[in-house]
């Protein structure tokens, strides 16, 4: 056989046994896959999400993006730390600012710092001090995507009813308190106020109270203050006490948000996350104000932000998804129309388009919110203290435990399972 014909079966033969290799579920040449785990868009902002992917495919035709979603509630934490132990991190990851530190004490994600450089994207593109709140010893940790806070949600077809005025900014615990004994009394199944009987609450009321979970220095835990025990007192008065918010049994598994649609419902704190699905579902007049306070004010702040594995292969690629989610004017601009949280750039003509998009009114509060969020413990075995005082508030809120032996036990056993 001659030289040529023999080069040419051999390349015949190489051809045949690497086909396979970009048939059918194979990646085209040249185009890099990438994974990316996340959990706020949940069941109302899928389709938005999944828009904002398929815009940055369009525009980075060679990179693909796998979404890898779960619900909130669907152990996602649990779910993420045992992939990443277990070698199958995804090449990007959505946390909340809660686990931001502890996921970063664990190694899990990489600096940013120099994919900053590396690319020219530029960090004065967002927000200020954004970037200082995901840095770790002085290193950029993740991308900033979302913030979000929580306010006073209220219906005004209710309050109008019951004859009594709008909340307003200085409102306190008690003026929310009366105001919600006239809606309660408007009939059956009629309820003034929902404010949820847990940890992620509790942490937050007990700062308007005078109250922490532990001392300024981070040494000590606080739970059992006395002004904490006030504190879970008046929240679980609400429901045994006053009765204007309905106990489990009288709530019957019906979410609170769809109590609120119904019109069944006066007052709700929830955050600005759930306009999404008010603005499409509400018939009636709602407005929001800033939460009430009591010895101070103090509102939840919120922040999501995107996390780049240190196992990845695709550090760049993974950083251009990343930092695009966040700042891409059309991202952006889809973010603002579905009313999902608040984007992290600095322009301050976003803020305007969002402030102009209603329902609801009023939404400076949003803004205003702001200037009292207060953050949760920051620690390793945050997840720990969690469970353990939800488990205790929560025993409370039954009437199995009074609130005194509630925080008194949680007190116990966080000293005993958590070092500071």
């Amino acid at each position: 056989m001659c030289k040529g014909k023999r080069i040419g079966l051999v390349l015949l033969l190489v051809l045949t046994m690497v086909a396979p290799l970009f048939g059918a579920g194979q990646a085209e040449p040249g185009v890099v896959t990438i994974r990316y785990a996340n959990f706020s868009a949940g069941e109302h902002n899928a389709e938005t999400l999944r828009k904002m992917v398929d815009l940055f495919m369009a525009k980075n035709p060679n990179i693909k993006v796998e979404l890898e979603s779960m619900g909130y509630g669907d152990n996602y934490w649990t779910s993420l730390i045992t992939r990443i132990a277990g070698g199958d991190a995804p090449d990007a990851f959505e946390l909340n600012m809660e686990q931001f530190l502890a996921f970063t004490l664990r190694g899990s994600n990489r600096p940013l710092d120099e994919l900053f450089t590396k690319t020219g994207m530029s960090k004065n593109v967002f927000g200020e001090g954004l970037l200082d709140a995901v840095s770790f010893n002085g290193k950029v940790m993740a991308i900033p995507q979302s913030f979000s806070t929580v306010v006073l949600i209220y219906n005004k077809a209710l309050f109008d009813q019951a004859k009594t005025p709008y909340p307003t900014a200085d409102w306190t615990w008690d003026d929310a308190l009366e105001a919600a004994k006239k809606i309660t009394a408007l009939g059956k199944d009629i309820w003034g106020a929902y404010n949820p009987i847990q940890f992620w609450e509790f942490y937050k009321v007990v700062q308007q109270n005078g109250g922490g979970l532990m001392t300024a220095d981070g040494k000590q835990f606080t739970i059992n203050s006395p002004q904490n025990i006030e504190t879970l007192q008046y929240m679980l008065d609400r429901v045994w006490k006053h009765h204007v918010m309905p106990t489990r049994e009288e709530q019957a598994n019906r979410p609170e948000g769809d109590m609120f649609v119904d019109g069944k419902l006066g007052m709700w704190l929830n955050g600005v996350w759930a306009f999404t699905d008010l603005k499409d579902r509400v018939t009636f007049p709602w407005g929001i104000e800033m939460e009430p306070g009591n010895l101070s004010k103090a509102t939840h702040f919120f922040g999501n932000v995107g996390c780049i594995s240190t196992t990845t292969k695709h550090p760049e690629e993974t950083f251009k998804f990343l930092t695009f989610m966040a700042t891409d004017p059309d991202v952006v601009q889809l973010r603002l129309d579905a009313q999902w949280e608040l984007p992290t750039v600095g322009d301050p003509t976003v803020m305007e388009r969002y402030l102009a998009d209603t329902p609801p009114d009023n939404k400076i509060a949003v803004l205003n919110s702001l200037q009292y969020a207060v953050k949760p413990p920051a620690l390793l075995q945050f997840s720990e203290l969690t469970n353990i005082v939800n488990t205790k508030i929560e025993l409370a809120r039954d009437g199995e435990l009074t609130a005194k032996d509630a925080l008194d036990q949680a007190q116990a056993e966080a000293t005993e399972k958590i070092k500071l």
